[in-house]
């Protein structure tokens, strides 16, 4: 093994180890993970700094129909990186604006400076300003052909190729990819289909096997009965019991908080109730799992602008 293998290998394996053992905090520093502010105060808080970058991304990279390019945006904050060699943590972007991900992923901006690591946030195919056919990318299904996770992983390690070629400096660095939720799911992917480009990853959130035939469909909330259950006494209990209240307040929107009330009006639209059809309470379940979660997700009590913009602990 060459003596430059071998301090590849060796920064690798400082990084991951140090990456893991940040993972173990990951409860103290929960709030942190989600917003820059945390729990410090503005005055101590160091401003987020990056450069935003656009990259001619090829439009289909596993076929021969369409020969365009895009130009695929990411941001790299390269403030603490050591060169040459310092590693690069990648964030796999998931279904959103890059900056939302950059602006409210704590962790790899807390440990960038011990790692001696470039912050790289790649932003997914068909969000954000990386639209492959600019305002008809959602325009029809031929547009929309290309929106899959095969063509965005392929877009992160023609990035991160062409990064090192044109970065002297970055020849030896170690990459590993970071991301949470779709993102995670893209980051344990691109390890395992692009091993020669990444060489870990820090997969939060990532449910990579949760596909019809892989894993029983209610495997997701079993395990989350389970961490309400450890939760507290009879916590997962008094939830369950809870189902026909939500269901008999839900049913018209009148008696929800306005941020609740999509989920409602989704389910007048549809003609949708509870007592209904097995079709109608799969489709009933599957607005409430989806909607609510996703406007309750950034309530906490710290301004967010992650998902949408919301204030302190917002009244209905």
């Amino acid at each position: 093994m060459k003596a430059g293998e071998r301090f590849v290998d060796r920064a690798a394996v400082t990084c991951i180890v140090t990456l893991c053992l940040g993972c173990l905090h990951v409860i103290a520093l929960k709030q942190q993970l989600f917003s820059r502010r945390g729990g410090l105060s503005s005055s101590t808080e160091s401003p987020i700094s990056y450069e935003t970058l656009y990259f001619d991304q090829k439009i289909d990279h596993l076929g021969f129909l369409e020969d365009g390019t895009f130009k695929q945006r990411y941001l790299v904050a390269d403030k603490h990186w050591q060169q040459p060699g310092g590693p690069i943590l990648f964030y796999t972007g998931n279904e959103g604006d890059i900056t939302w991900f950059c602006n409210n992923t704590g962790f790899m901006w807390e440990i960038a400076e011990e790692l001696g690591a470039m912050l790289v946030f790649a932003e997914h195919r068909y969000y954000g300003e990386s639209l492959p056919f600019g305002q008809d990318s959602y325009s029809d299904s031929k547009h929309l052909n290309y929106l899959t996770s095969e063509q965005a992983l392929a877009d992160f390690a023609v990035l991160i190729q062409n990064m090192k070629g044109s970065l002297p400096a970055a020849q030896q660095s170690p990459v590993i990819a970071v991301g949470g939720s779709y993102g995670g799911m893209l980051a344990a992917w691109f390890r395992m289909k692009y091993p020669n480009i990444v060489v870990g990853a820090l997969a939060a959130s990532a449910p990579i096997w949760q596909f019809p035939g892989m894993v029983p469909c209610g495997d997701f909330y079993k395990v989350v009965t389970q961490d309400f259950a450890r939760s507290g006494y009879n916590c997962d209990a008094n939830i369950r019991k809870s189902w026909k209240a939500i269901n008999n307040v839900s049913s018209t929107g009148s008696g929800l908080p306005k941020r609740y009330r999509r989920a409602a009006a989704l389910q007048v639209t549809f003609r949708l109730s509870p007592e209904g059809s097995e079709a109608d309470k799969g489709l009933s379940r599957a607005i409430h799992n989806i909607l609510i979660p996703l406007q309750t997700v950034s309530e906490s009590s710290h301004t967010t602008v992650f998902l949408e913009k919301i204030s302190v602990l917002p009244a209905g």
